[in-house]
């Protein structure tokens, strides 16, 4: 199935196109900009986590930091940064996910992890370190103090030494948690309890003193220990900590910016690619499209031109090929223009045909008209010598008695002369009857030829409208190629040329019209030359008519005189009454034959005019070729 579109829609359709196509251009270049903006943020995320994971960093190292110089001021914001920091940790998994990558997502729950495990430690630590007493008064340091403090009076020589190096290392060794000290204080308080053992002092004050420091130098201790381990624990999970921050760092650099960076270039190499090959597609699909529409409608505005200007020189005998789609503007107008060129050359050759016809006509009706002048000629005679034979039968009238012979003779010749007369009146008559029905029928090709200007208007009015919806067409091209910019500036110089075309055209039917307006007022002119002559027949036939009737009353009368001949005598006074009548019907034969002469000319002069119309509409039609 074949689908045909008018160049109206092939131009619509060519738009449509350049906008998909810009369209296209745009949607891709919006995509490479999401995929390089999508890269940016990625990478942007990337950093921000970089950012986190350095921000997390230095907090948990500012809170090692005062857990290292934390007092009784400033344990409370201790907890709360141990609970920011257990904030920071689980939003770093949030936004570790956030980055899309799963090494990075689990190195972050691993920090996490170790970062929850050394907050939980250091509360256990900050609590053991309570227990202990973070200040001196406070806590087991206050118990172990107190413990001291009964120690102190004490000046037996005995365990005095004892005493001094036990309260000099746990001193020692509760400033600085070494376990040298502890060792050393132990085997002092060892020392000690041997010593009163050995004194059998257990019940007394001083061993009670003894037992008392030792119960607590014992909990302290264990006290210290288990934040001594907490503390290596807390240094152990720092350490790896920090190994897993520094792993994940390597891993940002090497990893997601690495490949964010280059998702970027080669988003922005895809963006320039795709909008070159866009931007070259649709150039050379524009380029390709306009150029042979241009070589296309110049052709058809070629065909349309020689076409015309053969019709505007008179030949008529070209056509416009006819493509196969319907809906094409250019084979319309060639269909239009055909019909067209068909019409005239129809009209054209009934002109020439009725011009024939006419000529045929004035052939005739000059024949018409010569032997209508014989016949009058003759007329004329025998009405001359029928007053000459009236005025001898009025000079002889006196001498008929004498001369009833002659009179006899006469009378028969003036019988044969009326009979003559009236069979060349009836012969006239039927000559002015034929010319007239000559006259009619000229007059009805008159009126057809009359018709066909209308139709050659009707026509012109056709070519006319043509040309202005070629005109409109080529206004609208000329708008789609506005809009089109640059790339309908070349169709809109030929839809310039369709409408100087439209222009020749009008201009072209302008001149068709004038020549069929001067053909249709020489059809006017004749059409009132043959109503005069219709006219001028009709009453020479009604003449001729009463010369025929004259005639015969002749011929009656001369029979009449003819079969009385005997009574001539009796009738003479008859006869000389006869004779007068005679003699006024032979004026008024005269007279009617004068007339008739004049009709004669009158028509003469109106056949000559009819030949000078004839040779003008023949000069008209010869302008045209017809095939």
């Amino acid at each position: 199935m074949q689908f045909f579109l008018s160049w109206k829609q092939k131009f619509r359709l060519l738009i449509g196109i350049t906008l998909l196509s810009l369209a296209l251009m745009a949607a891709s270049s919006f995509w490479a900009s999401l995929q390089l903006s999508a890269s940016l943020q990625a990478r942007e995320d990337a950093k921000g986590y970089a950012s986190a994971s350095i921000s997390l960093m230095n907090d948990w190292l500012k809170l090692g930091a005062q857990r290292q110089a934390l007092s009784p001021a400033t344990q409370d914001n201790f907890q709360q940064r141990l609970s920011a920091l257990e904030q920071l940790a689980k939003q770093f998994v949030v936004q570790a996910q956030g980055l899309g990558d799963a090494s990075i997502s689990q190195s972050a729950r691993q920090i996490e992890e170790l970062l929850l495990t050394e907050t939980a430690l250091q509360r256990d630590w900050l609590e053991l370190s309570q227990q202990l007493g973070l200040p001196p008064f406070e806590g087991m340091r206050q118990t172990l103090s107190t413990s001291a403090q009964s120690l102190e009076p004490i000046n037996i020589g005995l365990i005095q030494p004892f005493i001094a190096a036990a309260l000099r290392n746990q001193r020692d060794y509760l400033s600085t948690f070494d376990s040298g000290y502890a060792d050393q204080t132990q085997s002092a308080i060892d020392d000690m309890q041997a010593k009163i053992e050995e004194l059998d002092w257990q019940e007394n004050q001083i061993g009670q003193a003894v037992s008392s420091f030792s119960a607590a130098f014992s909990q302290a201790h264990a006290l210290i220990l288990k934040i001594r381990e907490a503390e290596q624990r807390i240094a152990s999970l720092g350490q790896q900590i920090e190994q897993r921050i520094d792993e994940q760092n390597v891993m940002l650099q090497d990893g997601i910016l690495a490949s964010t960076a280059r998702q970027a270039q080669q988003a922005s190499r895809s963006s320039n690619w795709i909008m070159g090959l866009s931007f070259t597609g649709v150039a050379l699909f524009l380029l390709l499209t306009l150029s042979q529409a241009s070589r296309t409608l110049m052709a058809q505005l070629n065909n349309v031109t020689q076409i015309l200007s053969q019709v505007a020189s008179g030949n008529l005998t070209g056509t416009l090929t006819i493509g196969r789609n319907p809906k094409d503007e250019f084979n319309q107008l060639a269909e239009a223009s055909n019909r067209m060129i068909e019409g005239i050359s129809r009209i054209v050759r009934q002109v020439i045909d009725a011009n024939r016809e006419l000529t045929e006509l004035h052939r005739y009706l000059s024949e018409s008209m010569r032997r209508l002048g014989d016949n009058s000629s003759q007329v004329e005679i025998q009405t001359e010598q029928a007053a000459s034979a009236s005025q001898q039968i009025s000079a002889t009238i006196n001498e008929m008695a004498q001369r009833t012979s002659d009179v006899g003779n006469a009378t028969h010749t003036a019988y044969d002369s009326a009979r003559m007369g009236s069979t060349i009146i009836d012969a006239s008559v039927a000559s002015m009857r034929r010319l007239a029905q000559l006259i009619q029928a000229t007059h009805a090709q008159v009126a057809l030829l009359s018709q066909s200007s209308s139709k050659v208007a009707g026509i012109i009015d056709v070519i006319n409208s043509l040309a202005d919806q070629t005109n409109l067409l080529a206004l609208n091209a000329a708008i789609e190629a506005a809009r089109a910019g640059d790339a309908g500036r070349g169709f809109s110089v030929v839809a310039d040329e369709v409408r100087s075309l439209a222009l020749k055209t009008v201009a072209a039917t302008t001149d068709i019209a004038g020549i069929v307006g001067e053909f249709k007022q020489q059809t006017q002119r004749m059409n009132e030359l043959m109503t005069s002559g219709l006219s001028l027949a009709a009453e020479s036939e009604r003449h001729s008519s009463q010369v025929a009737e004259t005639i015969d009353e002749i011929t009656r009368s001369m029979e009449q005189l003819s079969g009385e001949m005997n009574q001539v005598v009796v009738a003479i006074e008859e006869i000389s009454s006869t004779t007068e009548d005679i003699a006024g019907k032979m004026e008024d034969i005269n007279l009617h034959t004068g007339e008739t002469k004049g009709l004669r000319v009158t028509l003469d002069q109106h056949t000559h005019g009819l030949s000078v119309q004839v040779e003008a509409l023949s000069r008209s039609a010869r302008q045209f070729q017809v095939s």
